[in-house]
């Protein structure tokens, strides 16, 4: 056999596998597909293992399967499948000539597939309790605290990461030619070589910076996923930060606060702790959540409004709820897996709003 003869009996055997493996993802094989399918196996021991990296192809897109892109894919191929059994039995005894094109097919959707996967972000995300350290691509870091889900995606002239939830702080490595922009609520944190943290609460976006310098800017798109031009000239000086500073900025306004910030207090999360410095109930209450599996909900909206200081140990809402219950007008009621914390009525001008509980 030549070369040449060889490489052609490869190519139509790699067709044949493709094409079983989209009868496969079509349904059940008749008994007479099954003989057929068994006789080929038993054609050349190389026809198996042919199948096997058809098959193989087909689930590489699988873990994307549920998304409309790959529906499409996927759904296009199968309908040619049919097209071309049903042009096969219209003209019994004659190969058709789509046999070829359906391979085709195949390769098609999964490399399709492949592409359309590497064109997506990658995700890094942390369930409550979990904090995890995230190694990027150009030697940047991000340390992810609990409940978090940050978006990366990495193109030649920007490195762009959407904060989904959550709070993550970012080591950058610097390069000015490509700015790292991180989308959050609405906003737009950029930097070009710095260390800053952003963290995503309900109708709040906040901003500290340890090293360097970041602008903060409206994302004007409205999409979290389009691409944007990063001008950070003439950005209002409110919206430069400089290190040892917060910026907490509203999801649905222009409304802007910097303030002063103590380090040591705004990295503590990263140790395990939480600690509260005249903070109103309600953030408190998110910012345990992150990290509990059995949840704490504010069921009077006076219990929102007052405001908690002290240093609690992440993850016990035990020792949280103890620590509020015992210095505020509030108590809590377990109910199926949850706490409510609820104005205690016979104590509400007992303890003034803004007391201090340290546990």
């Amino acid at each position: 056999m030549t070369a040449s003869s060889s490489q052609a009996h490869l190519d139509a055997a790699r067709e044949q596998a493709a094409l079983w493996c989209v009868r496969l993802a079509d349904g059940d094989l008749t008994a007479a597909e099954q003989a057929a399918l068994q006789a080929w196996f038993e054609a050349d021991e190389a026809h198996r293992g042919l199948l096997d990296l058809a098959v193989e192809a087909w689930r590489a897109v699988e873990e994307q399967a549920a998304h409309p892109g790959m529906i499409a894919l996927r759904g296009e191929a199968l309908e040619d499948l049919r097209r071309a059994q049903r042009q096969r039995w219209r003209r019994p005894g004659r190969r058709p000539a789509v046999w070829a094109a359906l391979a085709a097919c195949l390769v098609a959707a999964v490399a399709g597939g492949l592409a359309w996967r590497a064109a997506q972000p990658d995700v890094y995300r942390t369930t409550e309790g979990e904090r995890r350290i995230v190694e990027l691509a150009d030697g940047s870091r991000a340390s992810l605290d609990s409940a978090t889900v940050l978006k990366v995606k990495y193109e030649s002239g920007r490195r762009r990461l959407w904060l989904d939830r959550g709070r993550a702080k970012f080591s950058v490595a610097k390069d000015p030619l490509r700015p790292f922009s991180v989308a959050a609520g609405g906003k737009l944190v950029v930097a070009t070589g710095t260390v800053f943290s952003v963290e995503r609460l309900t109708g709040q976006m906040r901003v500290v910076l340890y090293e360097g310098h970041v602008a903060v800017l409206d994302d004007k798109t409205g999409r979290d996923d389009a691409p944007r031009p990063v001008r950070i000239g003439a950005v209002p000086a409110e919206k430069l930060l400089t290190p040892d500073h917060e910026l907490v900025t509203s999801a649905s306004s222009d409304a802007t606060v910097v303030s002063p910030t103590d380090p040591a207090r705004a990295r503590s999360w990263e140790n395990g702790q939480l600690v509260f410095q005249d903070e109103p109930m309600d953030l408190a209450v998110e910012r345990v959540n992150r990290y509990a599996r059995d949840k704490l909900r504010i069921g009077d909206p006076g219990v929102g409004r007052l405001r908690i200081s002290g240093v609690f140990t992440s993850g016990d809402t035990n020792a949280f709820v103890d620590g509020v219950t015992a210095v505020l007008p509030i108590h809590a009621v377990a109910t199926g897996g949850v706490t409510v914390l609820k104005i205690d009525r016979g104590q509400k001008n007992s303890a003034p709003a803004g007391v201090s509980s340290t546990s």
